[in-house]
């Protein structure tokens, strides 16, 4: 999402602006209508996190916590972007057209459900291991 436009904006005028992670732009004069550095630093928070969460292998609870979390932070990016989204339209008055970036975050949160899922079951064999003994 740090490289790719999310959403684009086509005005009355036919002036194009996208929503990118630094903000709305307009593509051809290239000066920002709506700033949005809380997505940006949303969207860095999330990738920092999921690598912790990877490298955390040794530690099931942990890594159970820092995903549940992530999905929580990855939510909130959904409704940045649609804040953004309704706030650029409100700006520019003009049409919205969603790109396929706009599906990421939702891709990540099934993804990171099915590892949380994962690491809760390696958790619970090795909790029933513990047991036997």
């Amino acid at each position: 999402m740090f490289f790719f436009p999310v959403i684009r904006f086509i005005d009355p005028d036919s002036n194009t602006y996208e929503l990118i992670c630094l903000g709305v732009v307009n593509i051809e004069k290239g000066n920002y209508i709506v700033k949005a550095i809380p997505l940006t630093i949303l969207l860095a928070v999330i990738v920092l996190l999921l690598l912790i969460t990877i490298f955390s292998y040794k530690n099931r609870i942990l890594q159970m916590r820092l995903s549940v979390f992530s999905i929580l932070l990855m939510l909130g990016s959904l409704g940045l972007i649609c804040f953004y989204a309704l706030h650029g339209q409100g700006k520019i008055h003009g049409e919205i057209f969603y790109l396929y970036p706009v599906i990421f975050p939702v891709v990540s949160i099934i993804l990171v459900f099915l590892a949380f899922r994962g690491v809760k079951k390696d958790e619970e064999l090795v909790r029933s291991y513990d047991r036997i003994r």
